[in-house]
This record gives C-alpha cells, structure tokens and sequence, in this order.
C-alpha cells in the first residue's frame, strides 16, 4: 500500500526544494518553453511550501506567499504525470486550506492557467474577471480567490 505524506516546507530544506524546482521545471516551465533555473528564485526564499510524498519523493507541490494582509497569494502547483487524475492534487489543496483557515488567513489568491481554471473551479475557487494573457509568461491566464 502506497503511503502519502503531507507536509510543508521551507527553501531551507534544501532537498524537498530542489525536488520542487525540477517538478516545477518539468511541468509548468519545460511546456512553455521555459527553464526555472533561469529565474531569479530568491524571491521566494520566503514562501511556505506544500507537498506530497510518497517513499521520500515528492510528487506534488505549490507554494504560497503573502500578498497582502491574511491573503496567501497560491503559485507554481505541479503534480508528477503519474500521479495526476487521482485526486491528489484536490487533497494537498484541502490540506493547504485547512493550515491556512488555522492561522487566520482570510483567502487565498492564484493565477491559474486556462489548462487547470476547471480544477480550480472544482475546488472553490472564483474568477476575479475574464481571462487575461500574462505577459511575463507569454500564456493566458485566470484571476481567482477562494474565501476560506
């Protein structure tokens, strides 16, 4: 039986950090034509890290910052192809939510790409306006909060 774990982390751990920059790499920059590496990635040697492992290895991930007072701003969700469809992705988002409703945030924002706005929909998100293209990443976008 397969074991999940979830669990956060800093850009201190160095281990389960690098494991999230090559999940990130591969599946939200590679498919863009882009290369996370070449980012400057200390911007966000503060955010909190949420993962999912199993035997050691994450498999999902995304981080969140503050934006503003008691809103975490949601980025950079990836789940490894193997492990995508199963609900994962639902539950380290709920994992998240809960953590976050704990220490009194009030909502969280993203920007999410048109391939996953429905996964977002699905889990509570709301569209703070109509679909816009994000220059920096040269791709189209939705705004969306959830009110926890």
């Amino acid at each position: 039986m397969e074991q999940f774990k979830f669990f956060k982390f800093g850009t201190e751990d160095q281990e389960y950090y690098r494991e999230n920059l090559i999940l990130r790499n591969e599946f939200l920059r590679k498919t863009i034509g882009k290369n996370i590496f070449d980012d400057d990635l200390e911007i966000e040697k503060n955010n909190l890290f949420y993962g999912i492992t199993i035997h050691k290895h994450l498999i999902a991930t995304f981080s969140l910052f503050d934006e503003e007072l008691l809103t975490a701003h949601l980025v950079a969700f990836a789940v490894k192809k193997d492990f995508q469809k199963q609900g994962l992705g639902s539950r380290l988002l709920k994992y998240a939510i809960d953590d976050l409703r704990n220490r009194g945030y009030k909502q969280i924002k993203t920007n999410a790409r048109t391939s996953v706005h429905g996964f977002y929909l699905k889990n509570g998100f709301k569209d703070l306006g109509p679909r816009y293209h994000n220059s920096r990443l040269g791709i189209d976008d939705y705004s969306m909060v959830y009110v926890l």
